[in-house]
């Protein structure tokens, strides 16, 4: 939970367990924010309550670790909580899953970095989504072994500032041009399909392919930092 704004506006990271499945989270995150007039703005991850129980049977490092006694703010029935499992079979997953992400980061950005002779920075702009979208679900991963359902690039941006530092150089400034090229990367995929050529410039493009390099080569670094760390819980 942080204070974003002397306007006392606020922005929550929320696991709910509920009895029934959530069927659209980013609506029900939407209506939140209507009903705490545009004060809250909540970044909620959910599960039902029998998925709960399953996961954490099975054992469930995410889970294990969010649901600690520290972060709980209501609990209506006790669950059954199981400590962090820990494998090298385990960290070879995570490292695979890592790498995988990061691969598909750094295709998005090869891309950005062509020259050509016919140029959209529309598409540009989708591609520049893509890579920072790839490098935060590479985050989540490594960090808490968890796959949003969700690849909303403003969701997981928020998601990694939970963990990350190297998230703070995607992250709206106080800029107009800085405020401007978020909105663009946050609905990239609306504005090639739907605005025109003329409404993102070509600083834009510039603007928002340098964030996406930024922020790989970042996380390359601070993801080689916590693999390493692993490495250790999972005696390897």
């Amino acid at each position: 939970m942080k204070n974003t704004t002397k306007n006392k506006n606020w922005e929550i990271t929320l696991l709910i367990v509920s009895k029934s499945y959530i069927n659209d989270p980013k609506d029900f995150m939407g209506k939140v924010f209507t009903k705490m007039k545009q004060q809250v703005k909540l970044f909620s991850i959910h599960y039902t309550l029998n998925e709960i129980k399953n996961r954490l049977t099975e054992g469930d490092n995410f889970l294990g670790l969010v649901l600690n006694e520290n972060n709980r703010i209501f609990q209506e029935s006790p669950l059954f909580l199981t400590g962090y499992n820990s494998h090298p079979v385990m960290y070879q997953r995570i490292q695979e899953r890592w790498k995988s992400r990061m691969s598909k980061a750094e295709y998005f950005n090869s891309k950005l970095d062509v020259s050509e002779d016919t140029y959209s920075e529309p598409a540009k702009l989708l591609l520049a989504n893509q890579a920072i979208s790839q490098t935060c679900a590479a985050l989540l991963w490594v960090y808490w072994e968890y796959k949003p359902p969700v690849f909303d690039l403003d969701y997981m941006i928020h998601l990694c500032q939970n963990f990350s530092k190297s998230i703070k150089i995607v992250l709206p400034k106080h800029s107009f041009r800085s405020q401007r090229v978020y909105n663009l990367l946050c609905h990239a995929q609306y504005n090639l399909n739907y605005k025109s050529l003329h409404h993102i410039t070509i600083e834009d493009g510039y603007y928002a392919s340098d964030l996406a390099f930024k922020f790989l080569k970042a996380v390359r670094v601070e993801g080689m930092k916590r693999l390493t760390e692993l490495a250790k819980i999972h005696n390897i």
